[in-house]
């Protein structure tokens, strides 16, 4: 994945990260936008209608109510029913016991014949001013005197306890006598020397449960329907304010999003961060493998991550931790900063590789020029028949290359050795006199990284000196390669004009260069390794013995622990 490509795919996902929840109609992302923008990024998985929050709280709020309505009921309509029987049982013992205290009764009980005749109508008229359903007075053997139904005076009365009287205790009960299902109270009715005579009840028939239930459900109803009413525009108004603040996506879209997001953002070599206020909401893995920081929840202070806070530009070097990156900060316009952040020895590496393949393609280039030229040159030679000409040519050409191969044999690894070679022929096409000093030798364990700069920078402090000299009569270019108690040394001597003096501070930094514009990358990535690796790179001009001035370059490379 190139830059460019990686980097559009960075801000696409760190867009969708950032996007800010909004709070009216008309902002970015709100409902006016709908999911055009968003679905022309990401593809959203389908929710079906009876899927979507809206209708999932209309439609749990409507069923919580439903479920809860029955169980309500019957709980409100049993505790209705327990409070009705304990109010007919008070009711009940207290009535009996006024009417077994009535002198009509125990005279009707003691053997008075006119009271035994006139009990049933006396009792009648007070279970009437009572509100009773009945008013029952039996004598010991439980047979009775009084009874709303006359037909059933002088019947045994009908279930319950009939022991309990006969020694002067008082019982309520819940019974199913002749009337139905009652509560009553046997009260014993006992004359002036604490005789039982007889017992006094009082009944009230209880209601039927389910008429209990009825009478509850069509008082609560209205208020019922009026909570439901309620809570269901409610929960329209609460699905509506969600899904404003969810970008009018459901939960499974949302989801699917985030999916998305984290796919991209795991996948980037380069580490985002998100800051907001100066916190970071959010830091993908890369982020904190280069920062050298332990998985941790977020938010968490910039500042602890980066002491400087946030790079002020593009393409930014940074040192955190030991460790070189290139920062790069893009203002989303809404608060929040995007931080990216590379791995700046990677960048290096790709720049030199980069670098590399160029120079080996000027080379090959120069090399099929020259090769080409000269097969011409044979072919013509040998059409006119002049083979003499032409073996010289060959034994010329070839001792000329054994000339350059002598010239680079001590130069070691290979392929330095391969560049100083090459560097011949590209001489050779811009008419500059390439020599190699003889003294130029590499000792033997350099350190790998040691070796890797000076190809970088012969590669580029050649390429300038020839492109420099080929400009000037007797073009010359000179190179040494040699190693001192100190380290190494390369120079590079050109008979070209020197560098302009309004360069001369600014010439390794990138972009500065006097061959125009699209230059001036080479000698910014060789001070940028001579940096890394406590080298120094200087330029300044020289006279010879002979009265010849030339630029040198000059790159001084400390001694190493493997040199």
């Amino acid at each position: 994945m190139n830059t460019t490509h990686r980097a559009a795919v960075c801000h696409t996902a760190v867009t969708m990260s950032v996007q800010r929840v909004p709070s009216g109609p008309g902002r970015p992302g709100g409902p006016a936008d709908g999911l055009g923008p968003l679905a022309r990024e990401v593809a959203l998985p389908h929710t079906p209608r009876l899927l979507r929050v809206r209708s999932r709280l209309f439609l749990s709020t409507l069923g919580a109510f439903l479920l809860l309505a029955v169980p309500l009921l019957g709980l409100v309509s049993q505790g209705v029913y327990g409070g009705i029987h304990r109010s007919f049982a008070e009711r009940s013992l207290r009535e009996s016991r006024l009417v077994a205290a009535l002198p009509p009764v125990v005279a009707a009980l003691s053997g008075n014949a006119a009271e035994r005749a006139t009990v049933n109508t006396v009792m009648n008229t007070y279970r009437e001013l009572l509100g009773a359903d009945y008013v029952v007075v039996t004598d010991r053997r439980t047979r009775r005197l009084t009874h709303p139904e006359p037909s059933r005076i002088g019947e045994p009365m009908a279930g319950g306890d009939f022991t309990a009287f006969l020694a002067g205790r008082s019982v309520t009960e819940t019974v199913h006598g002749t009337l139905g299902r009652s509560v009553r109270s046997k009260v014993p009715v006992v004359d002036g020397r604490g005789t039982v005579l007889g017992l006094a009840s009082v009944g009230f028939l209880l209601p039927r449960l389910r008429d209990v239930f009825r009478d509850v459900l069509w008082a609560a109803l209205p208020w019922y329907l009026g909570a439901l009413a309620l809570a269901l525009g409610l929960s329209l108004l609460l699905a509506r304010r969600a899904q404003r603040e969810m970008l009018n996506l459901e939960p499974e879209q949302i989801a699917g999003g985030l999916l998305h997001y984290r796919t991209v953002m795991n996948a980037l070599e380069e580490g985002v961060l998100v800051v907001r206020g100066g916190l970071v909401y959010v830091m993908n893995p890369q982020a904190r493998a280069l920062l050298g920081v332990p998985a941790q929840e977020l938010p968490v202070p910039l500042s602890a991550l980066l002491p400087g806070g946030l790079p002020g530009g593009a393409d930014v070097p940074l040192d955190v931790r030991g460790r070189p990156l290139l920062a790069g900060v893009q203002d989303t316009g809404d608060g929040a900063q995007v931080l990216t952040l590379r791995d700046l020895a990677r960048v290096r590496a790709l720049a030199d590789e980069l670098t590399q393949s160029r120079r080996y393609a000027e080379l090959l280039r120069a090399q099929t020029h020259e090769f080409t030229n000269r097969l011409h040159t044979l072919a013509g030679l040998l059409h006119l028949g002049e083979t003499r000409e032409a073996l010289a040519l060959i034994h010329a050409q070839a001792e000329r290359h054994a000339a350059h191969a002598d010239a680079v044999a001590r130069v070691r690894p290979l392929r330095l050795a391969a560049l100083l070679l090459g560097k011949f022929d590209r001489a050779a096409e811009l008419g500059v006199a390439l020599t190699v000093d003889p003294l130029t030798a590499v000792p033997a364990g350099v350190p790998p990284a040691t070796l890797d700069l000076l190809e970088l920078a012969a590669g580029n402090l050649l390429e300038n000196a020839l492109e420099a000299a080929a400009a000037s009569s007797g073009a010359q270019v000179h190179v040494l390669i040699a190693a001192d108690p100190e380290g190494l040394v390369l120079e590079v001597r050109d008979s070209g004009p020197g560098v302009p003096p309004e360069l001369a501070a600014t010439l390794t930094r990138r972009g500065v260069s006097s061959r125009g514009a699209g230059r001036g990358v080479g000698l910014s990535l060789v001070q940028a390794r001579a940096d890394a690796q406590g080298a120094a790179l200087t330029h300044d001009r020289v006279t010879d013995a002979a009265g010849r001035t030339w630029t040198r370059f000059t790159l001084d490379v400390p001694a190493g622990d493997g040199a």
